[in-house]
């Protein structure tokens, strides 16, 4: 996405195409879980994520999710992956949407983020100025005409603790409700592995 903000007219990075999945690729929720790609194809046609690679996926899925709802450009979601769906490549990746089956704390996450996107105009409008990037560790900011949201995402599966400089008494986090206090100009965070926050 830098490369393209650096090669194109301001208007191809923010109305960009952001995608996580797509029927010409695995579904995200396997490609984030898996372990080892099976060889056969029959293996991979009756493959599903272990207890231990499905967790890992879903908490790798929604902070990519994250990423995808506070970035710049507009955020497309291939059919079911809100919902949860695994499979390889084409046709594993195409079975029918599980209808009262979806998963329903990852919709309620899509869901969130959504209506985020669709309500503030910083999120939607607004430039992209980073933070920090070190590591696991990517922060950045939206700001649109006063209004101004903090994305923090720990990529690692293991846990970070940091300072974010923050000029006022507090941030609320937009994923969880919880107010985050400031003490002497910035909030410490302990992020837990594949850990994200949404800050105002």
């Amino acid at each position: 996405m830098e490369t393209v903000r650096e090669n194109y007219p301001k208007p191809a990075f923010y109305s960009g195409l952001n995608i996580l999945g797509t029927h010409d690729t695995p579904r995200i929720l396997t490609a984030l879980g898996e372990d080892g790609v099976p060889s056969d194809k029959l293996d991979r046609a009756a493959y599903r994520l272990s207890p231990m690679e499905l967790k890992r996926g879903l908490a790798r899925l929604k902070l990519a999710t994250l990423i995808l709802f506070t970035f710049p450009g507009t955020p497309t979601i291939y059919y079911g992956d809100e919902a949860g769906m695994e499979g390889w490549e084409d046709p594993f990746n195409r079975s029918t949407y599980p209808w009262g089956k979806e998963d329903p704390e990852l919709k309620a996450h899509f869901t969130r983020l959504g209506n985020l996107r669709k309500d503030c105009a910083a999120l939607n409008k607004g430039t992209i100025r980073y933070l920090y990037s070190k590591g696991s560790i990517l922060i950045y900011a939206r700001e649109y005409e006063g209004e101004r949201y903090v994305t923090v995402v720990n990529a690692s599966e293991e846990p970070v603790t940091l300072n974010l400089p923050w000029n006022a008494v507090e941030a609320k986090d937009f994923l969880t409700g919880r107010s985050l206090p400031s003490v002497g100009g910035k909030i410490p965070l302990a992020m837990p592995p594949y850990g994200g926050l949404l800050l105002k």
